[in-house]
């Protein structure tokens, strides 16, 4: 994470872009006109973020994993349950920030059950947060023959949040913490151990973990900001982001490798 909060910070840096290429000054300085690039989209696709933290979009693996998660939301029936999906969040969201979890962690009950408190998955998993019934059990849902509290939305957030909070004390990061929500805690510290490694964007995950945050911040975006996804759907979207980057790398170094050839 040290090496990613590193580069977002040095992007950053940079200046924040618009589609007219005008370069916005960060708070901290201001940005010489020189360094900036001239960009063929709205550079603001790029700044999206999951509980606070910028994604790594910069990185072709990332972008790419990124825009596939943008086009598997991108159907009728998606937007159909849009509107009630987001009148459910609007319960989840303070049962969350009570227990200190971020808001982000809302949409996790449409890519676990799309807000179907009747979906059961093959293994057991039910309700909206899909809940195994031990699991459900541990955090004090009852579950039998004659009552389900995972089917309830307000109980099953109440118990959610205790696990994502006790995720984070295992794990420290809100993006692990969503990746283990789907694989399990143990999973994902076996892997940060053997690849020695804490970052989510570079750890060698399942294919099914490796996709989660990215539906996670698709769901959230595809409600939020629509327009800025209509533009990740876009064949020509990924090239452009790569000849950007190009370019201000370019810009970047360009003063540095100037002051070299004069020592």
């Amino acid at each position: 994470m040290i090496r990613f909060l590193f580069i977002v910070v040095s992007i950053m840096s940079l200046g924040v872009f618009t589609f007219d290429h005008k370069a916005v000054p960060t708070s901290n300085s201001e940005v010489p006109s020189e360094v900036v690039a001239e960009a063929e989209f709205d550079t603001n696709i790029l700044h999206v973020q999951f509980c606070g933290d910028t994604l790594p979009l910069h990185l072709s693996q990332v972008a790419k994993r990124y825009q596939t998660a943008i086009k598997f939301y991108d159907h009728p029936s998606f937007q159909r349950t849009r509107s009630r999906a987001r009148r459910e969040m609007k319960l989840i969201e303070p049962i969350l920030k009570k227990h200190g979890i971020p808001a982000d962690f809302k949409y996790i009950p449409y890519i676990e059950s799309a807000m179907n408190p009747e979906a059961v998955s093959p293994r057991g998993a039910a309700g909206y947060w899909q809940f195994m019934p031990a699991t459900a059990q541990g955090l004090g849902l009852v579950v039998n023959d004659e009552v389900d509290e995972r089917k309830d939305l307000i109980k099953s957030t109440k118990a959610a949040a205790k696990y994502l909070k006790w995720l984070y004390s295992q794990l420290g990061d809100w993006t692990l913490v969503a990746a283990a929500y789907n694989a399990g805690p143990n999973k994902i510290i076996r892997q940060m151990d053997l690849q020695d490694d804490d970052d989510y964007f570079d750890l060698k995950l399942s294919r099914e973990t490796s996709k989660y945050v990215f539906r996670l911040v698709a769901v959230k975006e595809w409600t939020n900001r629509p327009e800025y996804c209509h533009e990740w759907t876009k064949t020509e979207t990924l090239p452009r982001i790569a000849r950007f980057m190009k370019q201000q790398k370019e810009l970047a170094d360009g003063p540095a490798l100037a002051m070299a050839d004069s020592l």
